[in-house]
């Protein structure tokens, strides 16, 4: 094969996958524009005067007006797959050609999965062109069944992490497919970005309101399901499984799951290298339905028995409605997470699944009633400061440590599992200036 032939081809596939996100999104009337007054194109061409001949541009939308034959709104994308930031040279060329085919009513956007140089973003946004940097789903933590930018309204990362993903050749996302950059704003948001490149640089021309979807009912949430909720589900599994009592048996569920859903779980797997997947300790694939646990330095029982539960989890709540795979590491056993809630939902299915984890491996009636049995054991009860109070008194510090090494031991888990176990069923109050025994560093 050629080096031209190769090029055209690295292109096209790239063409292809924003054909593919922008047409998915049409047919599904979850676009900008209404179903009913856009069209999208790959390769199609437009007139231009200067050459006497159409101009072929990788993909077009149009959009229409109501009952209108001609399109109101041309959005043109030129596609460069390229491995090295793109220069302004490009932008100034692109900008040209857009001149030729209908300065008034087009608008323009330089797809890239490689950033952009600073001269290529000032013209950009000089001349009202939009850019878009593309990441494919490759080393995602999360590959989500749709684009999570086309999923957002106004969510996005922090601008700096914005500004990173435009600019820097080294960025890496973790789950947003899209960065990018129109006339006034930096973002992830596909919606927010296409409202700012047409109606917030076309003031003028109110009519187009009139053919934008309406964005609340377009944004899918993802399910609800509360405490209690999942608690009930965890113990219904475990009923099924005939348990009764001390450590859940993991292996168990996984065979009632391989029987019931073709479910395949690998343990002791080498971790994929790069990308963001580099320090993860698990993954779930939904579709055929596989876990894998990864092989790590250090050996830790109660860490991979997490791992496993929190998979097993997204599997149990049917979080394949929502993901194609996802993958976790440390950083997202933390249930405190819950209480954020972002557009795309992935903070609330990591919520959900580490929330039912904790419940198959600690089930709450089992885990309270050997709690209060081990306070009894060492003579402490609530003094109105909580049945397990922990300051930095070594008294209470002991007591904590001889109650949580018990739980630890009798349910096969992390003394961090327990901790944050405990604290979400309201059984530990923990004001410790330093609780470096959950901290960041020595989570297991």
């Amino acid at each position: 094969m050629n080096t031209k032939t190769s090029t055209t081809r690295v292109g096209d596939e790239l063409e292809k996958r924003i054909f593919d996100l922008i047409q998915t999104e049409i047919n599904a009337d979850r676009f900008f524009f209404g179903k009913q007054h856009c069209k999208v194109f790959t390769k199609k061409g437009y007139y231009s005067r200067d050459r006497c001949s159409n101009i072929i541009f990788d993909v077009s939308i149009e959009a229409y007006l109501p009952g209108a034959q001609e399109y109101s709104m041309l959005i043109l994308i030129e596609c460069k797959n390229y491995s090295h930031p793109v220069p302004v040279d490009d932008a100034e060329e692109f900008f040209a050609k857009l001149q030729q085919v209908g300065a008034a009513n087009a608008k323009g956007i330089i797809a890239s999965p490689a950033a952009f140089q600073s001269g290529a973003r000032e013209f950009a946004k000089s001349k009202g062109m939009g850019l878009l940097r593309y990441f494919d789903a490759e080393n995602f933590k999360w590959e989500l069944r749709r684009s999570p930018s086309a999923s957002v309204r106004a969510h996005t990362e922090s601008s700096f992490d914005i500004e990173q993903g435009l600019s820097s050749e080294t960025f890496q996302s973790s789950s947003f497919d899209l960065y990018l950059q129109g006339q006034n704003l930096s973002t992830n948001s596909l919606w927010d970005f296409l409202s700012d490149l047409t109606i917030g640089t076309n003031s003028g021309d109110e009519r187009l309101r009139d053919i934008v979807n309406q964005r609340e009912d377009i944004c899918a949430t993802v399910a609800y399901l509360s405490k209690d909720g999942m608690e009930d589900a965890s113990a219904a599994v475990l009923n099924d499984l005939g348990y009764r009592g001390g450590e859940v048996s993991l292996s168990d569920l996984c065979d009632r799951e391989s029987r019931r859903h073709g479910l395949s779980v690998r343990q002791n797997v080498i971790a994929p290298s790069g990308g963001t997947t580099a320090t993860a300790l698990g993954r779930i694939v939904f579709d055929p339905l596989e876990i894998e646990i990864y092989a790590q330095t250090e050996s830790n029982r109660g860490r991979e028995r997490f791992t496993l539960a929190h998979e097993l989890a997204h599997h149990l709540l049917d979080h394949g409605r929502y993901l194609i795979r996802e993958s976790c590491d440390g950083s997202d056993f933390l249930l405190q997470n819950g209480g954020i809630v972002d557009e795309t939902g992935l903070i609330w299915l990591e919520y959900q699944a580490n929330y039912m984890a904790s419940s198959l491996l600690m089930p709450k009636p089992n885990l309270i009633k050997d709690f209060q049995e081990l306070l009894q054991n060492i003579g402490v009860w609530d003094r109105g400061f909580g049945m397990l109070y922990l300051d930095e008194q070594p008294c209470n510090l002991q007591n904590y440590l001889y109650v949580t090494a018990r739980l630890m031991a009798k349910y096969g888990v992390s003394r961090s599992a327990v901790h944050i176990r405990l604290e979400s069923l309201k059984l530990v109050n923990d004001h410790r200036r330093r609780p470096t025994l959950v901290s960041a560093g020595s989570r297991w």
